[in-house]
């Protein structure tokens, strides 16, 4: 901080300090963050975001010879003073060592509680609360096995006949490819983290948004739901939504398994207006606007994964759309079908979309009654489009049985069903998840990354296309 002060004038340093970034947190500025703290000046703007891109990599580097050095020196600190050495510390434990752990017996189970309990208290202790750095998986292995080395006959607690000697007291993910580490000195240790103060812990979750629920709040709920969705209504309908903002937040932060149909039956609108509601909700729920490319940009962008399959499907948006759901492919996911004599174009595109004819057979049985009786059985959520097979048509969408138009827009009724997972604090089914993920990262950016590796290797190769387009 103090060689960028050099380079800044003292109101945009200011901000800085007063937004508390420090030497740790500078590195990862973004120019949103900027923004956020009103440095919107290109001239300073500019000098901040060049120095953290030339000198991040030297900090890191910096912070990870530290980190590596404490390792190195708590690491040397576990060979050189002996577990019994601390264990005769502790008079408590005095007559389990003499008389049990040291004559070659196990104690019961509640005394190797207290012998962990010491052990991780005296070897660990000072790190957590003090160095605050949390042990590194092979400082607690090296514990684990330094406990065996002293005390060979400990071997005997064995979790399973195949399982490492010391893995009683430490197991790495406990015996899987992947997972939580498990183990008496890997719960003491999570334990321990409890204990740290919330602005020294390495990982802190987010708050919980206090939302009060008032009556005011019901009565203009109820008012609202009795209005007929109508075009004269439409605006007494959206301000009263803007209005119960805070009611639909406390649903969404409820765990019931039926909060969607909650949320549908308290505020039924949401059904209303192609969609309009959702839009707006997910809006409110999301402050901040989007600034990457438009949806119909992305999408469109999928045409150039491959350029046969779905090759049958008329519009260019869906079409792409069922490319990038192929080249971010669900390995290992079981699938099952429910149509009956599908070709294998609608296999492919059934996690997202489905075809149904409608044939007006009788006076008021309209389009939207044929697609609710077509929903016999609840389903993954996904989106139908009334048409003949692969044709353009009305479009709607269906979670648990419950159909929601959307109108003729492709790119608007995939925009309103992506949406609306995140409206209606709704999983999005697992083959899906790569397609709401890089829709998430390029579109809306509520995420600024993805967890799959497939999202980030394509969204480059977008970001490599959209600024150098001739290439």
């Amino acid at each position: 901080m103090d060689r960028l002060k050099k380079k800044l004038d003292g109101g945009t340093y200011a901000k800085l300090t007063d937004n508390l970034v420090n030497d740790i947190s500078l590195w990862d500025l973004s120019a949103e963050d900027l923004t956020m703290m009103d440095i919107t000046e290109v001239g300073p703007r500019r000098v901040i975001l060049n120095f953290i891109d030339r000198n991040r990599e030297f900090a890191e580097s910096q912070d990870e010879n530290v980190a590596n050095n404490d390792q190195n020196e708590s690491l040397h600190e576990l060979r050189a003073e002996s577990v019994r050495s601390v264990l005769e510390k502790n008079g408590k434990f005095l007559k389990t060592l003499t008389k049990e752990l040291g004559c070659g017996s196990v104690p019961n189970s509640k005394k190797l509680l207290q012998m962990n309990r010491i052990l991780t208290d005296h070897f660990f202790g000072d790190m957590i609360f003090h160095r605050k750095r949390y042990p590194s998986r092979q400082e607690k292995q090296q514990l684990a096995v330094r406990i065996l080395e002293e005390f060979p006959h400990l071997k005997s607690t064995r979790v399973s006949e195949n399982a490492p000697a010391e893995s009683y007291f430490f197991w790495i993910h406990g015996g899987l490819v992947t997972g939580c580490h498990t183990g008496l000195i890997e719960t003491r240790v999570a334990n321990m983290r409890k204990d740290v103060p919330p602005e020294d812990r390495k990982f802190r979750r987010g708050k919980k948004k206090h939302i009060v629920v008032t009556d005011d709040h019901i009565n203009i709920a109820a008012h609202i739901s009795a209005l007929s969705p109508t075009p004269t209504n439409a605006k007494a309908i959206a301000d009263g939504m803007a209005q119960v903002h805070d009611l639909h937040e406390s649903m969404l932060q409820k765990k019931a398994e039926s909060k969607f149909h909650n949320i549908i039956k308290t505020l039924p609108h949401f059904l209303s207006y192609e969609g309009e509601m959702i839009l707006q909700a997910y809006n409110r729920l999301n402050e901040e606007p989007a600034d990457g490319p438009s949806l119909n940009t992305v999408l469109r962008m999928g045409l150039l994964c491959d350029k046969t399959s779905c090759s049958e499907v008329e519009d260019d948006v869906i079409r792409g759309a069922l490319r990038l759901l192929k080249v971010l492919s669900n390995k290992g996911v079981k699938r099952s079908s429910s149509l009956q004599n599908a070709t294998l174009g609608e296999l492919a595109a059934e996690p997202l979309i489905r075809w149904i004819t409608f044939t007006e057979t009788q006076p008021g049985f309209d389009e939207l009654l044929a697609v609710k009786q077509s929903q016999t059985v609840s389903e993954e959520p996904h989106m139908i489009c009334v048409a003949e097979r692969f044709k353009k048509g009305n479009y709607y969408f269906v979670i648990d049985r419950t159909v929601v138009p959307c109108g003729n827009s492709s790119v608007r009724a995939v925009e309103i069903f992506f949406k609306s997972f995140h409206v209606f604090g709704v999983k999005v089914p697992v083959l899906l998840r790569k397609l709401d993920s890089i829709i998430a990262t390029n579109v809306w950016r509520t995420a600024n990354s993805s967890k799959y590796k497939a999202v980030t290797d394509l969204t480059q190769r977008f970001e490599e296309f959209l600024n150098n387009p001739e290439t």
